[in-house]
């Protein structure tokens, strides 16, 4: 652990890293004059205000004031200490570092660089184990089942761990002291002796942006999988690495350091389950691909993703299977709620990328490329997995949907992004946009105040649409216009929301029926009364002209109805395609609505 880093060796790490290369990693720049410019890496923003300056190797935010160099920026956003983002940056540059011992005015060695060693030192030993050891032999012939090349293989640095000791035992040879490899989860210690965590598994690593390892995820091969499954024992297919100094597992992405220029070129990111499927697309000529190694994403991924991917777009692309198509709506909540854009693809049931592409091969190649036309926006994605058929919700099963959307909604910072998403939602359900804004508003209300009102009861209804309110405010308080409205206005219980749908129901039936009474009523009529002062709706408020007003009003409902009606009719023409009875009748169901609409609007003039 001895040994020091002079100033002379800073200067040279300084001088022999771009800034503008790495701040590449963080957040796409463009040349704009003798600097560069683009969004920042450090806070979340439309406009660029971010300033890389070459000359003098510096960094400006005029947005938040993000200011520093290249030793900084790996500082903060890596959250390393000093020498250990030197350390990392000379390795990036290919520079030897060589440790002095001169004196408290120099850095010491870091001890992020010792664990890096041992990493890298492991991987080593678990690369000869799989390609030099007889104990590979059947985790060589299972990569060969699966499709994949040596040499795909050996670029992804791919090991056999043996266990038994033998990591262990190698570290001891080399002088790595036993308890790095603890620190690292190479090893654990069981009454007091020292074994190896991973044991008879197919060993990839996990690497930090820049390329080192970090980390490792072993599988189980297939016989070892039957044979403790038959002994009634339980174990994951997949062990990965727990969180140690170098590890983060909500930072890391699998392949990130490979794809993120690649994905620039090809201007997409896609996003799979496991590393044998990032390695077959890999070997077929898609390097873009990372994996989420079966934990669940972060918001720390998803805007790293959004950052490399830049201008291009991220595709989600998992298994067509009940549990891949759970992960792709969690995964496209979360990517929704960043604020980061992707397109959701599911493959087709019990197929996997590796199978897909079919060890690289055109045939292979063209059958990857027709799953990933057709993948759907996240929005689009999410409704139509959510509610395959929203003509069919009735109003609870609308409101939930709303709400497990919203609460991903809450998260976008952009408005404007935010209103286009509700608008999309609203279009599609056949709901208000404007009582979406509404709900969503009042969710983050009672969000934020859910401890100071636990005793209050927060279902209450979003504020009311207006015709819905002038509707109910005249054909309460003016008997007189309800015959017009129920007979020659259309005006139908239907066209109200719950729970004032019962109430214009009891209208219906009891024409004469004055406010007082109405207030006297079975509870199913007067708590939809009641509900109104909730609203600040009198019953008996009085408006200019009742009758003008009701015929605005339920005009515009009726309108609004025959919108929905549409877009549902649209929604189940999709549906049906295939069935070209039910198509035809569906279309005469459209022309015939649209006939009536045009009559009414006729008679109205």
């Amino acid at each position: 652990m001895g040994g020091f880093i002079g100033e002379e060796q800073l200067r040279r790490v300084r001088e022999a890293v771009d800034l503008v290369d790495v701040l590449g990693d963080y957040t796409t720049l463009q040349r704009a004059g003798g600097q560069f410019r683009g969004l920042c890496p450090f806070h979340q923003e439309r406009t660029p205000s971010f300033y890389a300056y070459p000359d003098d190797q510096h960094y400006h935010c005029y947005g938040c004031g993000a200011h520093g160099d290249v030793i900084t920026l790996i500082r903060e956003k890596e959250n390393l200490e000093f020498v250990d983002a030197v350390e990392l940056l000379a390795r990036r540059a290919g520079i030897q570092l060589e440790y002095e011992d001169r004196g408290k005015q120099h850095l010491r060695r870091g001890r992020r660089q010792s664990l890096s060693e041992v990493m890298e030192r492991a991987t080593a030993f678990y690369e000869r184990m799989l390609w030099e050891h007889e104990s590979g032999a059947e985790a060589r012939a299972y990569l060969a089942e699966r499709g994949l090349d040596p040499a795909v293989c050996r670029e992804f640095r791919l090991g056999w761990a043996p266990g038994r000791g033998r990591l262990v035992a190698a570290a001891r040879r080399a002088g790595i002291a036993i308890a790095d490899l603890g620190e690292l989860d190479l090893a654990v210690e069981r009454q007091g002796r020292w074994a190896d965590r991973f044991f008879e598994r197919l060993i990839f690593p996990i690497c930090d942006r820049f390329g080192h390892p970090v980390a490792f995820s072993g599988r189980l091969l297939p016989a070892a999988q039957r044979a403790a499954k038959e002994a009634g024992r339980s174990v994951g297919k997949y062990i990965n690495s727990t969180e140690t100094p170098l590890f983060k597992k909500g930072e890391v992405v699998f392949n990130l350091h490979r794809a993120r220029r690649i994905c620039r070129q090809a201007g997409r990111l896609i996003v799979m389950e496991g590393p044998t499927d990032v390695m077959a697309a890999a070997q077929a000529q898609t390097g873009e691909c990372v994996a989420v190694l079966g934990t669940a994403l972060t918001e720390r991924h998803a805007r790293q993703m959004g950052t490399i991917a830049g201008d291009g777009r991220i595709f989600l692309l998992f298994d067509g299977d009940a549990a891949g198509r759970t992960t792709s709506i969690k995964t496209a909540g979360l990517m929704l709620g960043c604020g980061v854009p992707c397109r959701v693809a599911l493959l087709p049931s019990g197929a996997d990328p590796a199978e897909l592409l079919g060890g690289g091969g055109e045939e292979g190649r063209r059958a990857f490329a027709e799953v990933l036309q057709q993948a759907r926006p996240e929005m689009q994605f999410l409704l139509e997995e959510l509610a395959p058929r929203p003509h069919e919700l009735d109003p609870r099963g609308q409101l939930a949907i709303v709400d497990r959307l919203l609460a991903h909604l809450r998260g976008i910072e952009d408005r404007d992004l935010r209103l286009g998403y509700l608008q999309e939602v609203a279009d599609y359900l056949g709901l208000d946009a404007a009582r979406l804004q509404a709900r969503l508003e009042e969710g983050g209300r009672r969000s934020s105040g859910r401890e100071r009102d636990r005793g209050r009861n927060d279902t209450a209804e979003p504020p009311l649409p207006p015709p819905v309110a002038d509707a109910l405010r005249c054909l309460i308080r003016h008997p007189e216009l309800r015959a017009e409205a129920f007979d020659e206005l259309g005006c139908e219980p239907a066209l109200f929301p719950l729970p004032w749908r019962t109430l214009i129901e009891y209208i219906v039936c009891q024409p004469d029926a004055d406010p007082g009474s109405l207030s006297l009523c079975e509870p199913a009529v007067r708590e939809p009364l009641l509900a109104l002062a909730v609203h600040r709706l009198s019953a008996v408020e009085e408006v200019g002209d009742p009758r003008a007003v009701l015929v605005e009003a339920v005009t515009t409902l009726r309108t609004e109805a025959e919108r929905q009606g549409t877009r549902r009719l649209r929604h189940v023409l999709r549906q049906s395609r295939d069935d070209s009875e039910e198509s035809e009748r569906l279309f005469r169901e459209a022309l015939e609505r649209n006939r009536q609409r045009n009559a009414r609007v006729d008679g109205l003039e």
